[in-house]
């Protein structure tokens, strides 16, 4: 019995895998804004962000968004 597989299955099977490794998502995670501002939220948003190695926070209407990490502090000198 000699079975032909077509060479458009195994292209379709790793397009298919490439997504489930990869975590394809609708909506991208941004990294700068990890958090939500309201009153009576903990930890505030400064706080947050100051906790992820960001130099401070802000609010930018309901979302926490953290400033630039400093180039200097991210950079660390070997032992």
């Amino acid at each position: 019995m000699d079975v032909r597989r077509s060479p458009y299955i195994f292209i379709a099977v790793s397009i298919i895998a490439m997504f489930l490794i990869t975590g394809v998502r609708s909506q991208p995670v941004r990294d700068i804004c990890p958090g939500v501002c309201h009153a009576g939220i903990e930890p505030d948003c400064d706080t947050l962000c100051t906790s992820l190695g960001f130099t401070g926070g802000y609010c930018q209407g309901l979302t926490c968004c953290c400033n630039p990490k400093s180039s200097k502090s991210s950079i660390t000198p070997p032992i």
